[in-house]
């Protein structure tokens, strides 16, 4: 599949509230945390080091949150909670790992 017929697969995705927003993390690691969402059934948005303009109004319906403490600025985190999401769950890991995106996800479904 195309960058661009992914991209608008995520869009159309993130319509239907099926959307997890990955904050902080790994950009090496995207693709990885993109294959774990994907297999749970959600389209992912990583963001790593900012959120880029005109997202705002682009974010559509988000599922959940999840935030990697130990790799993420103030500055994102505050740029995240501006895009007013504030009825989507909040999860905090204290590891940017696959692994750890993969527990979270699993313990969120169940």
């Amino acid at each position: 599949m195309s960058r661009e017929a992914l991209a608008r697969e995520v869009e159309k995705d993130s319509r239907g509230g099926r959307t997890v927003l990955v904050i902080g993390g790994s950009g090496g690691m995207s693709d990885r945390y993109r294959d774990v969402a994907e297999k749970h059934g959600f389209a992912l948005r990583h963001y790593e080091t900012r959120v880029p303009k005109g997202v705002r109004r682009d974010v559509g319906k988000v599922a959940l949150v999840i935030i990697m403490v130990t790799m993420v600025s103030h500055a994102l985190r505050d740029q995240v909670h501006n895009l007013g999401i504030s009825d989507a769950p909040v999860v905090y890991l204290r590891s940017a790992s696959v692994s750890a995106l993969r527990g979270a996800l699993e313990q969120w479904e169940a």
